[in-house]
């Protein structure tokens, strides 16, 4: 299926009446393919009561669902049709979705239903933004999932809608196989294995290579069962990454992926006054080499850096800190900022002041994931930090129930894993999520449109089968 589109953008001023009309076309992304072709691991089938949301509820038809947003850019997009997030420094000024904007969000629109139809080949949306919403230079205009035009990546309205929890299957395990799972650290999507790093009682540190089917189905595999092959283990022990509290099966600390060639360990709790202690490790993917040492960080007052208990277990883990861009983000003792630091020169630290107290918030029933990535932005339960580390504060949401792992992203889709324990039932979650607020198209304008506040816009996209 080939699409094209096209765009009438119209401004009247609701002094005088003047309008202002600009037309364009756009390039179509990968987007809508990848939402029906990408099914990690077999998730998007229904197997033994394992079903997933309603595909006549949120993606069929095409349009006005998995094309049933609009989102509005500041800056060009890179015509590229595996360009299918915008970036993070790319603010978006505005959106809207497939239904009427009930709030108060003068950064949302409204779909004009009346004007709005199916065409012969196609479908034409109409948005309509009164003079109070989405005000700005729009210098991009990008189709989107009807949830990622409700509030893009998260405001103050709404967190929630960049996430559609896909499906969330289960198996009753524990032990070594609940480890390999809730200590994932790396997933390779197309090579079809996974790495988690735990550290056991004696403080060792375990690196597994797991095999698992995320893209190549094996012919013994059942999605409700664990359906993995331990490929290799590598062992290391470190002499000055300890945990004092290894012997108790708990302690302050996570590794994360560098995306540079190495896995980073981060251990310290917190301290609410003086210098934070943080010990550090950093371990070669290649030949599992590995250096090691403690920062001492100068009127640095950070909360945990993490939390692992249960190795061997019923495993728990909880997310607490990030890396990206070579940089660690650790949440600062009183929540009201967060703490850069360099992962190879603990000189380099920076405050990231939030301008107001954050909730920090974990997930509800077994959620532990305080903090995660997507992308190039850094997303948390109450506000997100750009590439460029702007701070954007949105409604606090704790939807994400039995995840405790990173998000680990493939096309518009993310996996991440969890569990759950009661009593002597103990189970691994894997939980497949749609990332709303992709590119389905790309359209940079010939000309920026300025939409102020003496002005409404309407915006026409038109697009059809070719």
């Amino acid at each position: 299926m080939k699409l094209k589109g096209s765009t009438k953008i119209e401004l009247t001023d609701v002094h005088t009446g003047k309008k202002e009309i600009y037309r364009d076309t756009n390039m179509v992304t990968k987007a809508v393919l990848q939402v029906f072709g990408n099914n990690i691991e077999g998730m998007l089938f229904c197997v033994a009561g394992s079903s997933t949301v309603s595909w006549s509820d949120y993606f069929l038809p095409i349009c006005p669902n998995t094309i049933g947003g609009i989102l509005l850019f500041q800056d060009a997009i890179t015509e590229d049709e595996n360009t299918i997030y915008a970036p993070s420094s790319n603010q978006c000024i505005g959106y809207a979705s497939n239904d009427v904007n009930a709030t108060a969000n003068v950064l949302r629109g409204s779909l004009n239903l009346t004007e709005s139809k199916t065409t012969d080949k196609g479908y034409k949306f109409v948005w309509d933004f009164t003079t109070s919403q989405g005000n700005g230079t729009i210098t991009a205009v990008c189709l989107t999932h009807k949830q990622g035009g409700v509030g893009y990546f998260g405001d103050t309205f709404d967190a929630e809608k960049r996430l559609l929890r896909m499906k969330s299957p289960s198996t009753v395990s524990s032990g070594l196989i609940m480890n390999r799972y809730v200590d994932v650290v790396e997933v390779n999507f197309e090579g079809d294995y996974f790495i988690s790093i735990s550290m056991d009682t004696s403080n060792a540190i375990l690196i597994n290579k797991v095999r698992k089917s995320f893209c190549n189905i094996g012919l013994n595999f059942n999605l409700q069962e664990n359906g993995d092959e331990l490929l290799e283990t590598h062992t290391i022990n470190p002499t000055v990454f300890i945990n004092s509290t290894a012997s108790s099966n708990y302690g302050y600390y996570d590794f994360h992926d560098g995306e540079d060639g190495y896995w980073y360990g981060f251990m310290g709790s917190g301290n609410s006054s003086g210098n934070a202690t943080v010990k550090w490790i950093k371990i070669s993917k290649t030949d599992f080499t590995f250096t090691e040492g403690t920062w001492t960080l100068t009127n640095a007052q950070i909360y945990q850096l993490g939390y692992r208990s249960g190795y061997n277990n019923i495993a728990s883990r909880s997310i607490q800190s990030v890396m990206r861009g070579g940089y660690l983000y650790a949440m600062k003792y009183d929540k009201t900022g967060m703490y850069k630091i360099n992962a190879n020169n603990a000189a380099d630290i920076t405050l990231l002041p939030f301008g107001f107290t954050s909730n920090f918030s974990g997930g509800d029933n077994y959620g532990y994931v305080y903090m995660y990535k997507i992308g190039d932005r850094i997303l948390c339960s109450d506000f997100s930090i750009c590439s460029d580390d702007t701070i954007i504060g949105t409604k606090n949401y704790t939807g994400l129930n039995y995840v405790c792992t990173p998000f680990f992203r493939y096309g518009p889709y993310a996996i991440s894993f969890g569990r759950y324990s009661h009593s002597s039932n103990s189970s691994v979650y894997k939980t497949l999520f749609l990332i709303t607020p992709y590119l389905a198209s790309i359209n940079n304008l010939s000309t920026s449109v300025i939409k102020t506040a003496d002005k409404t816009m309407k915006i026409t996209y038109t697009v059809e089968e070719e």
